[in-house]
């Protein structure tokens, strides 16, 4: 058996610690950039006179960008490697920051696509890192892999407005502060770079066996889509759900905030829920219970809607967790891991962002946020069926 002087241990342990660092400063970058739009959207429209129509476009632009990269990532991951491609990732999204405050209608545009491509790309292929170099404690890293992601998104979403308010650049300031965040992933990141660098073979490995024809594959990838298509469209939405109902806009931005923190704890106690079952059936369960819950009751008792949010917070938490483990559960290895994980998200997302452009046509047609609940208590209901699904033990072959 061999054995390892203490200076190896602790230099292994050193180079394990600083590798999850880097994986947590990269989720930390993976919202904050979309979600700090939001608050200062208004002011971006108001600066550019950009329509209704160009501004909605502004703010779907990152999910379609997901939804359409997604698919190129296994590909990048075989010409360059897994910390070559991130490392890209994180330089994308750093420009993209930088250009989109720029104060160009250009540079916002040009910006906003660079911020979609760099985290679609670190999206798909933070899951498959985890299962190569994290195979045992893999559930936990996603859980805090998710964790980040949704407090990140919530403080951005927080902070946005002051910051913009605090001097004469505004909007700018709120959206270029996020290159400092992209920039120490960046810097992180760099040991890890030169240490795949020192390593890598010259060889690239085959692609693996196209996962689009696995029926596994495709439930794991409706469980994604039907579970972004009800958190997305409550991200846009419930403000102006909550105002046809007499609910206030800083009480409907207190709940917003509860939603996302709810999800924040659901993240991580799904985390250790899931090494402790033998599969993934019970949380696929519960978590698409505890959206329907939520949809029913924004529903039919809306005069209780932080109640309702709570539900469909936790129910959102757990599901995202799940999701991004069941990319490394259901496959043999990281490349596969990786082929699994760009499909589930090309699917994802792209029905994702259909979600919130439903919600807003229903609510043009109908006059009423009736209809698009009802939309929204369907996907979820049909979540039951695929999350269940995705969630018994099985592999892609």
């Amino acid at each position: 058996m061999a054995t390892y002087s203490p200076a190896v241990r602790a230099g292994t342990s050193l180079f394990t610690s600083s590798l999850l660092i880097g994986i947590l400063l990269i989720a930390a970058n993976l919202r904050a950039p979309i979600t700090s739009l939001g608050p200062v959207l208004e002011q971006v429209q108001q600066h550019f006179a950009l329509s209704a129509a160009a501004a909605g476009l502004l703010n779907a632009l990152p999910l379609l960008m997901f939804a359409s990269a997604s698919p190129l990532a296994p590909w990048l991951t075989r010409r360059l490697g897994l910390e070559q491609a991130l490392f890209g990732a994180l330089c994308l999204i750093a420009a993209g920051c930088l250009i989109r405050s720029s104060g160009t209608l250009t540079g916002l545009w040009a910006g906003t696509l660079l911020i979609g491509a760099g985290i679609a790309t670190a999206n798909v292929l933070v899951v498959p890192l985890v299962k190569r170099d994290f195979p045992a404690q893999a559930a936990l890293c996603v859980g805090l892999y998710a964790a980040t992601m949704a407090l990140m998104a919530a403080l951005a979403s927080g902070v946005s407005a002051p910051l913009s308010a605090l001097t004469g650049y505004t909007w700018k300031l709120s959206l270029g502060v996020w290159f400092a965040l992209a920039l120490v992933a960046i810097l992180c990141w760099l040991p890890h770079l030169r240490q795949a660098r020192s390593g890598a073979s010259a060889v690239a490995p085959p692609p693996p066996k196209s996962v689009w024809g696995s029926a596994i594959a495709w439930q794991v990838s409706m469980f994604m889509a039907l579970q972004t298509v009800t958190f997305y469209t409550l991200i846009d939405w419930y403000p102006a759900m909550a105002a046809s109902v007499g609910i206030g806009a800083s009480e409907s931005g207190a709940h917003l905030f509860a939603y996302q923190a709810v999800a924040v704890l659901a993240n991580l106690s799904t985390a250790v829920a899931i090494k402790r079952l033998q599969d993934q059936r019970l949380l696929g369960l519960i978590c698409s219970l505890a959206i329907v819950v939520g949809m029913a009751g924004l529903l039919w008792a809306p005069s209780l809607a932080l109640v309702w949010l709570v539900f469909a917070g936790v129910g959102a938490g757990m599901s995202m967790v799940t999701c991004l483990t069941l990319f490394g559960l259901r496959v043999r290895d990281h490349h596969q891991a990786s082929a699994l994980s760009a499909m589930a998200q090309c699917v994802g997302y792209g029905l994702g962002a259909a979600g919130p452009f439903l919600a807003g046509w229903l609510h043009s047609v109908y006059g009423s946020w009736q209809v698009s609940l009802w939309m929204l208590l369907a996907a979820a209901c049909l979540q039951i069926f695929f999350a269940v699904m995705a969630g018994s033990r099985r592999f892609i072959e």
